[in-house]
């Protein structure tokens, strides 16, 4: 479920700081974004977090059927990061890094009538999505799983804690030629939805509601929220 939050995103990180220089300075926590996405990439990087980037291999394949977008999102998100931390695990020794804290996301955009539209697989596709936002709203979803370690003597053990958030993105109606621009430019291409807010698509976008960097692809405050929850948990001192 998307939940909200009354505190601003810069006391959220100020909630988080210490707990990051902490974790950066650790020698037994290793920190794996499970995600290729550059823009993901960079969101984290802004936080402060230094962490090493592991693509997960999990096909995402499962049925929709039955399961809210948001709920679709986070199931992606925890099947990505669960086997994201298995195969790390078997794979680096015990020492440096032999905890490890795996972060996974998951966007999907949910149309009018609750259509999930992720990327587009070709241009008909994509061409058929912008024409759906035109003129309308559509909700972004980010599924997002920590997995995690606690117990020193059992590696194997991850707890797999996930969240969504979710953000209105509101687009004004745009013209055929200016969809056909659009679509030339290439930048639908491995985008939920067949757009990036951040892109020549922001010349579409009348406004939103929520959390701008959600629409990127990874909700920072929500993020920092429960992370800091765990890093609480997981206690400074046994960093």
């Amino acid at each position: 479920s998307s939940s909200s939050s009354s505190s601003s995103s810069s006391s959220s990180r100020d909630m988080i700081l210490q707990y990051i220089n902490a974790l950066n300075a650790s020698t037994k926590w290793r920190v794996i974004l499970a995600s290729k996405s550059p823009r993901r990439q960079e969101i984290l990087k802004n936080l402060g977090i230094e962490f090493d980037v592991v693509s997960s291999t999990f096909e995402e394949n499962f049925s929709k059927e039955g399961l809210k977008p948001e709920e679709y999102a986070c199931k992606t998100a925890r099947e990505k990061a669960n086997e994201v931390f298995t195969r790390t695990k078997d794979e680096q020794q015990r020492g440096k890094g032999d905890k490890l804290i795996v972060i996974s996301a998951d966007t999907v955009v949910e149309s009018v009538g609750g259509t999930i539209l992720e990327k587009p697989r070709n241009i008909g596709d994509a061409r058929a999505m912008m024409k759906r936002h035109s003129n309308s709203s559509h909700k972004v979803h980010t599924g997002v799983c920590i997995a995690y370690n606690t117990n020193t003597n059992n590696i194997e053990a991850a707890e797999l804690k996930h969240f969504s958030e979710t953000t209105i993105v509101n687009f004004a109606e745009i013209e055929p030629k200016e969809v056909e621009a659009f679509l030339s430019t290439n930048e639908w291409t491995d985008k939920a939805g067949g757009y990036g807010i951040q892109g020549y698509a922001s010349s579409f976008v009348k406004g939103i509601e929520g959390d701008y960097f959600n629409v990127v692809g990874f909700p920072v405050h929500a993020f920092s929220r429960e992370l800091k929850i765990i890093l609480d948990e997981i206690g400074l001192e046994s960093m």
